[in-house]
């Protein structure tokens, strides 16, 4: 009898042992894991932080394209015609604001419509506001070129208005030229003197391949400084000045007739006799660098797509992160993607 629970209680003790030896094992894999939780709990307060930059981003982004008010994202679609017409109602339209505004031409431009005749022509008849080529004159363009080129000729209007705006009865402001970007190979062809160069353009702007869309302008005019600045102000998302330029218009001063002031070196009874110069120019000549966002690429969708074929087992994560960055309309589309 003793003899068999001798052996049974071996048999236990070889047990046990197994058992102590397997659970000695199983903790020593969990050393290597250990900590896991805690790395994991700071993970999500990554995403967390990561989310709030996203959210931040994505409204920074959103306040610069301004879709509300922006005229790429806002424009009906209409035929070649119908923008044909609009742009030839334009320019009598802005003629006319510019002579109600006290907005005067230079007279030795490049943004005078080209004539042939040998009348002399009327400047502010002629001025094309950058768009001189298709004064009485529409090429064949596609639907997309003639769709830029009546988008752009809306962002032209926006500027002239700005400019409108910032004038007085007191002071006139001289619209020297105004250059606008190729919207395509027909417009490229025909675009002429309105052309923009700009050397180093790229360095200057915003936008970049696949990320932000723009068309670029460039502007001169003199005028008061008050104008200027007026002007500027106005230039708000998806305006961008992007370069300033402030040059002094050479002065024409006149002198006044003799003057006499007391001598430092003579008797104070000795009167001397100077000219003072009168300034009778005070403008300066403005050359501003204008970029208008059209289209920001910032699709949180692939990320999301992404994300689901490498973290399945971690939709919440991924869900915490699309909630707390502003994307919810994804967390949807992300559950049921294949």
């Amino acid at each position: 009898m003793s003899c068999d629970l001798s052996e049974n209680v071996d048999k236990l003790q070889l047990s046990t042992n197994k058992e102590l030896k397997l659970i000695n094992s199983v903790n020593d894999e969990l050393v290597k894991y250990k900590g896991l939780q805690s790395e994991f709990d700071y993970s999500i307060k990554d995403v967390e932080k990561l989310a709030k930059v996203e959210k931040e981003q994505n409204r920074f982004w959103n306040n610069l394209l301004n879709s509300n008010s922006n005229i790429f994202s806002t424009w009906k679609d209409k035929s070649s015609e119908s923008i044909n017409a609009d742009l030839t109602k334009l320019y009598s339209q802005l003629r006319e604001s510019c002579s109600k505004n006290n907005i005067v031409f230079n007279k030795t431009i490049n943004n005078n419509f080209n004539s042939f005749d040998s009348q002399p022509v009327n400047v502010e008849k002629k001025y094309g506001f950058g768009l001189s080529s298709y004064d009485g004159f529409w090429p064949s363009f596609s639907p997309i070129e003639a769709r830029l080129l009546g988008i752009q000729s809306k962002i032209i209007t926006e500027i002239i208005q700005f400019l409108a705006t910032s004038s007085n009865d007191d002071h006139k402001i001289t619209l020297l030229e105004i250059f606008r970007e190729p919207v395509g190979e027909v417009d490229a062809q025909h675009i002429e003197n309105d052309q923009l160069i700009v050397p180093n353009l790229e360095r200057k702007v915003v936008r970049f391949k696949g990320g932000i869309e723009s068309f670029v302008f460039l502007i001169k005019f003199k005028s008061h400084t008050s104008h200027a600045r007026s002007f500027i102000n106005q230039l708000r998302p998806p305006f961008l000045v992007r370069d300033l330029v402030v040059s002094r218009v050479s002065n024409d001063n006149a002198l006044t007739p003799n003057q006499s002031r007391n001598s430092p070196f003579r008797d104070s009874s000795v009167k001397v006799g100077v000219q003072l110069p009168i300034v009778q120019n005070v403008e300066s000549q403005f050359t501003i660098l204008i970029e208008y966002i059209t289209k920001i690429n910032r699709d949180i969708k692939p990320i999301s797509d992404i994300s689901y074929q490498n973290l399945q087992s971690n939709y919440q994560v991924l869900k915490t992160f699309l909630e707390l960055s502003g994307n919810n309309q994804h967390i949807k589309k992300f559950r049921e993607s294949p």
